[in-house]
């Protein structure tokens, strides 16, 4: 989920700080998608690529974040209804401002995720019966830890002076989630919710609480030795407003939905991935954020 405005050092200092909170940020909750074969664990590599421009009402401070992550994420089960799952992401990040073409830069690990997750359902694992319909229900939760760099300071003059454009929000969040998963024959529904409460971070700064909701169709088919399943559905995410030094900052949060085209290949122990988002609704920062298309692929080994 994203948020508002980052603005150069020379901005800094002759605008509202308020203003300087409000730029696209990478810190939004998990994002899961379409899992691979919900019954194996897994082991792959995400990359994902997003941008926004910021300010839309100003000449002067209009920019544009593109967030591109690399992604470590895995799933085990450590006994046959309980499934851990890792995600531990690294930034290659940019912010341009569009009047003068400054452009700062953002690299570095990000905030590492690890969830556990309960089969409340699956009956993808029996064999003993045969299932008109299949389905998967977990349930579950996990932390998101402040491991990436969080160095807010507005008086700063070597670090970005705005607390969304970091590597990481610098504080300990919960996550709650349900994932469903339904299979009926070569058609299938994937869906989940997530929830994500933040904590206060050493700054004073908390983010908003996030809320992310997702449902997808897929069709399941066979080309040769290869498995193929395109997919597609929509995702809402939506976000509180954040708070500064106990002060509500109402120019953060807001909602955006998208509508999401993707596709997975499986061969042999092989998983590939892509999956392509469009927002056609959406109202962040008060309207001056917008969310672009996003891209995310993967390359996933299934054991």
């Amino acid at each position: 989920m994203k948020k508002y405005i980052a603005i150069g050092l020379l901005a800094l200092f002759s605008v509202p700080t308020l203003a300087c909170d409000l730029c696209g940020c990478s810190n939004g909750g998990s994002f899961f998608g379409i899992l691979p074969q919900g019954h194996r664990g897994f082991l792959g590599v995400r990359y994902r690529y997003n941008t926004f421009n910021s300010h839309l009402s100003s000449l002067n401070l209009s920019s544009r974040e593109q967030f591109r992550t690399a992604e470590l994420w895995g799933r085990f089960y450590p006994a046959k209804r309980v499934q851990i799952m890792a995600f531990v992401p690294y930034q290659f990040s940019q912010q341009t401002m569009l009047k003068s073409g400054e452009t700062i830069p953002l690299r570095g690990l990000s905030d590492i995720t690890a969830l556990a997750h309960y089969n409340v359902l699956n009956t993808f694992m029996d064999d003993s019966v045969v299932h008109v319909v299949n389905h998967n229900l977990l349930v579950g939760g996990g932390v998101k830890l402040p491991t990436g760099r969080y160095r807010y300071d507005e008086n700063s003059l070597s670090d970005v002076a705005n607390p969304n454009f970091q590597l990481g929000t610098g504080s300990t969040d919960y996550i709650a989630n349900v994932i469903y998963t339904a299979r009926y024959k070569n058609w299938g529904l994937n869906a989940d919710v997530s929830y994500r409460m933040t904590t206060t971070n050493p700054n004073g700064y908390r983010f908003g609480n996030r809320l992310n909701t997702s449902a997808s169709l897929f069709y399941l088919t066979s080309l040769g030795s290869r498995s193929i399943m395109p997919n597609a559905g929509v995702f809402v995410e939506q976000a509180g407003h954040d708070i500064r030094g106990g002060v509500m900052n109402t120019q953060t949060g807001g909602y955006a939905a998208y509508l999401n085209l993707g596709t997975e290949v499986y061969l042999n122990k092989l998983s590939f991935g892509v999956s392509y988002r469009r927002p056609v609704s959406q109202y962040l920062s008060e309207g001056e954020l917008q969310a672009n298309a996003q891209l995310t692929t993967h390359i996933t080994f299934l054991f």
